[in-house]
């Protein structure tokens, strides 16, 4: 096995990767599943001493919230957040810890985790590289992504993350999201607010898929 998709080997490691592969589909999975190994590949380029079972579990069940083993009206990040640390604490994981990984993933659309610890941040880079495209100066070892990549296929993931989005918000009307005040006030006043196209957002990875 490549040293690139080694990961932490504890009891809360391995339940919670078992858990979020049987109630995610392969592409979501794999999807989790890369954005742990990209987060630790932010955390050795950046030589920052995460600890790696608490990065692991959040990247892992990260997007709980968008599978069908999680019901609730509120987003999906904060549906999959409380799914999380409940799966966590009824396998012995500790209160403190738990609640860490509830915030990292609550927090993790948006920016705010940007600006936490150096953990949480490696761990929103790791999604965010996944996901999107990132500012000169975040790139990794090409040779380390395509490792990833490879025992984690995309499997299309540009237009079925798209997809879950949209499920999202078909299951749950009027959606359950405040918009920042400062975005409110900023097209109100000037109608010039910059929304990104959800497909261009997507299609910027780095990433044919």
């Amino acid at each position: 096995m490549n040293s690139i998709i080694l990961k932490p080997d504890t009891p809360p490691v391995r339940a919670a990767e078992a858990y979020a592969r049987s109630v995610s589909s392969p592409m979501l999975f794999n999807h989790v599943m890369r954005c742990y190994h990209f987060a630790d590949l932010f955390a050795k380029k950046h030589q920052v001493a995460a600890d790696q079972e608490l990065l692991f579990l959040s990247a892992v069940l990260h997007d709980l919230g968008f599978t069908s083993s999680v019901s609730g009206q509120n987003r999906f990040e904060i549906e999959g957040a409380e799914a999380a640390r409940q799966f966590l604490l009824e396998h012995g994981v500790s209160d403190e810890r738990a609640w860490k990984v509830w915030h990292n993933i609550a927090l993790h659309v948006g920016d705010l985790n940007l600006f936490k610890d150096d953990a949480t941040r490696m761990l929103q880079y790791g999604i965010l590289y996944d996901i999107t495209g990132l500012p000169a100066g975040f790139e990794l070892d090409a040779q380390a992504v395509d490792d990833v990549v490879q025992h984690y296929p995309r499997l299309g993931f540009k237009q079925g993350f798209l997809e879950l989005f949209e499920n999202e918000f078909d299951r749950k009307q009027p959606y359950p999201h405040r918009f920042h005040m400062c975005a409110c006030i900023e097209h109100h006043r000037t109608g010039q607010l910059n929304i990104p196209v959800p497909q261009a957002f997507f299609n910027s990875a780095p990433f044919a898929d």
